[in-house]
């Protein structure tokens, strides 16, 4: 809604070094969901096709605006290793903000957790997300990160064809244990379309546990020492696709969430973690959704880009796709 801020910091993916992210598409039609903010860095409501222009590789595109909330779909894989151990209590009871501010009403959640094995511990289709969480507890040392982002696709692709694919990780940037490797969970990330989320979890530090908090943002190596709380998401948004030093982010959350347009959000107080995912359920349904078929027959990497009638606001998606 116009004028809605969400009064927290978050932190968005940095770009991999000299790329940006992709979608491969199997398929002749490109999705494009778009944000776009006014010059007061807020949401803006309402908007009609007339009020956008696509391009693609600088060539106008007709293409179709979808107006009704698109359902999403969100598989949520939790690290349960001692690494978290100090976390897990907090993150057993977000099971109701999962249902409600990420999946939504007409949404649905799935949830795996992962330390040394990867378990579903709350399908699509049944069980309760709230009691499902309230059973995990932490144990061993693995963090069977990637095998579990797997998992959690191969969950994704059966779900309904209308759905939005949305895969969240809750945990630390890091794998131990995995029989698969990163480019085969990028990859699949890309060809399934998911777009990949992250809650970060530093390591813990009681040095944290206060009443104060902020979330760190990672949106240039200047910005480490974190956003204040209270920041609102448009201000956040223009780095997306940002180049530079941040680009150099390496670390697995960062490469899945750039790759796919996602948004990583690292929390320096575990309480606040109700505050990341009310956020990423505000950019999930804030986006208009814009799909066109692309007029060429070029394959490769194509850059798109998207222009709005609204003076002063300025529209932000995913910069490319590719075309096989």
């Amino acid at each position: 809604m116009r004028g809605a801020r969400v009064a927290v910091s978050l932190g968005l993916a940095a770009c991999l070094a000299g790329q940006v992210p992709t979608i491969r598409v199997p398929v002749r039609l490109v999705s494009l969901p778009t944000l776009v903010f006014s010059g007061e860095n807020r949401l803006v409501p309402g908007l009609q096709t007339g009020d956008f222009r696509v391009f693609d590789n600088g060539r106008p595109q007709s293409f179709t605006l979808d107006t009704t909330s698109t359902p999403v779909s969100v598989a949520v894989a939790v690290q349960v290793n001692q690494d978290v151990r100090e976390y897990v209590p907090f993150i057993a009871r977000v099971g109701s903000v999962l249902d409600a501010l990420v999946a939504g009403e007409a949404g649905e959640t799935a949830v795996l957790s992962y330390g040394a094995d990867v378990d579903t511990i709350k399908p699509f289709g049944a069980g309760d997300v709230r009691a499902a969480l309230a059973k995990i507890s932490a144990h061993g040392r693995q963090a069977r990160m990637i095998d579990a982002g797997l998992g959690a696709i191969a969950m994704l692709k059966e779900r309904q064809v209308a759905h939005s694919r949305v895969l969240l990780f809750i945990g630390q940037p890091m794998d131990h244990g995995s029989e698969s490797n990163m480019e085969a969970l990028r990859q699949q990330a890309e060809r399934e379309n998911v777009a990949v989320y992250a809650v970060t979890l530093p390591e813990f530090n009681k040095a944290f546990v206060s009443d104060t908090f902020y979330l760190q943002g990672l949106s240039s190596q200047s910005d480490r020492g974190g956003f204040k709380a209270g920041v609102d998401l448009g201000k956040l948004i223009p780095t997306i696709g940002r180049s530079g030093a941040a680009q150099a982010a390496t670390d697995p959350f960062s490469i899945l969430t750039a790759a796919t347009g996602g948004m990583q959000f690292h929390i320096r107080k575990q309480r606040e973690l109700e505050s990341a995912l009310a956020a990423m359920g505000v950019s999930l349904r804030s986006a208009y959704v814009l799909s066109f078929t692309p007029g060429g027959t070029e394959e490769g990497y194509h850059n798109v880009s998207v222009e709005v009638n609204v003076p002063g606001a300025k529209a932000y998606t995913r910069p490319g796709y590719w075309l096989q």
